[in-house]
Order: structure tokens, then sequence, then C-alpha cells
């Protein structure tokens, strides 16, 4: 349920958030020529995904370690039928995942994109002030970090 929380997710979007804009202009999909800004902000996000998750790990007596072992023996467990578990284990393996981070952002950077040419559009049409607001930030549910 932490993981699910509130708390818990609004870390990650409001990272995703302060930082999509470097990927408006990013192909869809991560081709083999990197912009290296995009791989070092991934970095900030593992370790800000790890020290979040640690903290939590940590609190439960378990050690990390101990945790991802747990996560191992899940997936590799051809018995398991709970498919709420799997998801939740896919979850958190997506999120250490960098095609997944990357997919992420560019959705986000588009979005906002989109959101600011409406809003730029609606600007030009009325002939009035622009109060583009953060209304534009994005509100990602888990299904985002899949």
């Amino acid at each position: 349920r932490h993981c699910w929380s509130n708390n818990f997710m609004n870390s990650f979007k409001d990272f995703i958030n302060d930082h999509c804009i470097l990927f408006i202009n990013a192909p869809t999909t991560p081709s083999e020529e990197q912009n290296l800004e995009y791989y070092e902000l991934f970095q900030r996000y593992l370790k800000l995904y790890e020290t979040i998750l640690s903290d939590y790990i940590n609190s439960l007596d378990c050690t990390v370690e101990e945790f991802y072992e747990q996560l191992a023996d899940i997936l590799n467990d051809t018995n398991i039928k709970d498919k709420k578990l799997l998801h939740f284990v896919n979850y958190l393996i997506a999120c250490t995942d960098y095609p997944s981070f990357y997919k992420i952002m560019t959705r986000a950077a588009r979005k906002i994109n989109k959101a600011e040419t409406k809003s730029e559009s609606k600007f030009d049409e009325s002939g009035g002030d622009n109060k583009f607001t953060n209304d534009s930030k994005l509100d990602r549910s888990e299904k985002e970090f899949k």
C-alpha cells in the first residue's frame, strides 16, 4: 500500500513534472545516440527512487537486498497466480528501467507541450490574457510507471 500512496507517488510525479520539459523534442523511443542529459536525469531519478523505497524497506526491518531477492523469487515462481502481486512487482522493476523512464518522460513532455499549445491557441482566439497556469502539470497515476 505504501508504494501506491500519494506520498510515495507524488515524489515521482513531482520529479517528472519538474524535469519532463527536457524531453519536449526527444524522439518517442530512445535511440542509440542519446542526449547525455536524459541518462543523467535517469540516474537522479533512480537515486530518488532508491532513497524513498529503501527508507520504507528499512522501516519494515528488511534489507534492500532481501527485498529485491523476494521480488526475484516472486517473478521466478510460476505458481504465483496473484495478478495484483505480479503487477506490483513488475511496477517496481519498471521504475528502475531506463526505457520505461524515457517513455514516461516523453509522454509527460508531450502532454505539457499539448496543454501549452492549447492554451496559446485559446489566447490567440480570445485576444485576452494568457493565464496559463500549472494546471497543465501532470497528475500521473501509477499506470504511467508501468
